[in-house]
């Protein structure tokens, strides 16, 4: 391969389901070796993998990852993008992790063996790193907690305590009606959120110097012209459906069990403005974690990969999984999915 390379997938997993996935390698061959290590990206509600290939020069986080030489498989959770859309009620965290789990696990089986794709030769995997954004970051939990599918685990944008819904200085404070449920404080908060504030930062045309303005603006006004986050229509990187387990799983301590469990290297990242909880109470749901590492990005909202500063985070999940790549080379891990527990 002289050229970096990307390709779609449809994996399939119990059930008769299958999972969507596309897979970006490293420009050449030699990129490939000794040993490379594997990140798996998976995406936000409302947004499908293409999130993470945005189609604006300087917008493809996956471009950026595999200049570093590492792979990038970008997936769709079941449930939605082009991934087996079965019921709402179908598609719970343990039903999502464990076809999550499925997906990535063949893929690192077919890349050691070289049976990915026609003209991938054998990869000897590093190491496997998750990654995932918002709810993306609740699926991850859920398949490290159940299934130990991952080297080391990176969330990004996505609250371990609860998720904590931004609001603008001066905005009108929102009254809950007493005696009120968590589900139904949830759809309250939901229903009066200003999406586009907190989704995208206002002034990042103006700030980012990597592409005419006019661009980002595109890309901005492209991503919120069907509605956020549920959508009425949607963008090449959007979803029209979602996880069932979604809205659940932003209710406070809704993965706190699942969190307590993960004890591998983490990785905490978030925006400026975002949805998560301050580092130390995000830090204290992880209790079994021994390496946790936290990073805030300035002028970035929810949406990172729109953010002017966006190569900020990305740079930083580069040194994230060049870390987990050392120890796991140390431990004498193996690079891929554990054993379930």
């Amino acid at each position: 391969m002289s050229q970096e390379r990307s390709f779609d997938l449809r994996i399939p997993v119990p059930s008769a389901w299958e999972i969507a996935a596309t897979v970006h390698l490293p420009a050449g061959d030699d990129m490939l070796a000794p040993r490379s290590r594997v990140l798996f990206v998976m995406p936000g509600g409302g947004y499908n993998r293409r999130y993470f290939d945005l189609p604006v020069t300087g917008y493809s986080q996956a471009a950026h990852h595999t200049r570093s030489g590492t792979v990038v498989v970008a997936i769709d959770h079941l449930g939605a993008g082009d991934s087996s859309i079965p019921p709402l009620e179908v598609t719970s965290l343990p039903t999502v992790a464990a076809a999550n789990h499925a997906a990535v696990s063949t893929v690192l089986d077919r890349l050691r063996t070289g049976t990915l794709a026609a003209g991938v030769p054998p990869v000897d995997v590093a190491c496997a790193v998750g990654a995932g954004q918002s709810l993306g970051g609740h699926a991850l939990v859920g398949m490290q907690a159940y299934h130990r599918t991952f080297d080391g685990v990176a969330m990004l944008g996505s609250s371990l305590a609860g998720t904590s819904l931004p609001a603008r200085a001066g905005a009108p404070v929102l009254v809950i009606p007493d005696r009120s449920t968590p589900e139904q404080t949830a759809q309250i908060v939901l229903a009066n959120t200003d999406w586009n504030w907190a989704f995208h930062w206002e002034d990042g045309a103006a700030a980012d110097r990597s592409s005419p303005p006019h661009d980002l603006a595109s890309l901005v006004a492209a991503d919120t012209a069907g509605g956020l986050p549920v959508r009425r229509t949607a963008p090449s990187w959007g979803s029209l459906t979602w996880p069932g387990f979604g809205p659940s799983a932003m209710l406070p301590g809704a993965v706190a069990d699942e969190a307590a469990r993960i004890d591998v290297p983490v990785l905490l990242a978030s925006g400026e403005r975002d949805v998560c909880r301050p580092p130390a109470v995000e830090v204290a749901a992880l209790k079994a974690a021994t390496d946790i590492s936290v990073l805030v990005v300035p002028q970035m909202a929810h949406m990172h990969n729109f953010a002017a500063t966006r190569t900020l985070m990305w740079e930083r999940l580069d040194e994230f999984v060049a870390h987990v790549a050392r120890i796991t080379a140390a431990s004498g891990a193996l690079g891929r999915p554990q054993a379930d527990s």
